[in-house]
């Protein structure tokens, strides 16, 4: 079971043993949430929303944002 599903870049990918791939099939959390490799997320309630750049479900079918690495740089930042 893949450990997460996430929206990088446009792109959805999984996190599998600490390395990101790209996500080629529809995954279901622990929970019964399915997760589409466009993006789309149907929760278990069958409420369904598509996944903005930063946001990942977990294995347990929570949608969150990811954290930022330490270092990163907000390429939007005003100088």
């Amino acid at each position: 079971m893949n450990h997460s599903a996430m929206m990088m870049d446009g792109k959805m990918m999984t996190m599998m043993h600490g390395k990101n791939m790209p996500m080629t099939k529809t995954m279901t959390m622990t929970n019964g949430t399915m997760v589409m490799t466009d993006g789309t997320v149907k929760m278990k309630d069958g409420k369904i929303m598509m996944l903005t750049d930063g946001q990942c479900v977990m294995k347990n079918g929570k949608v969150m944002k990811m954290p930022m690495k330490k270092g990163v740089k907000d390429d939007k930042m005003k100088m």
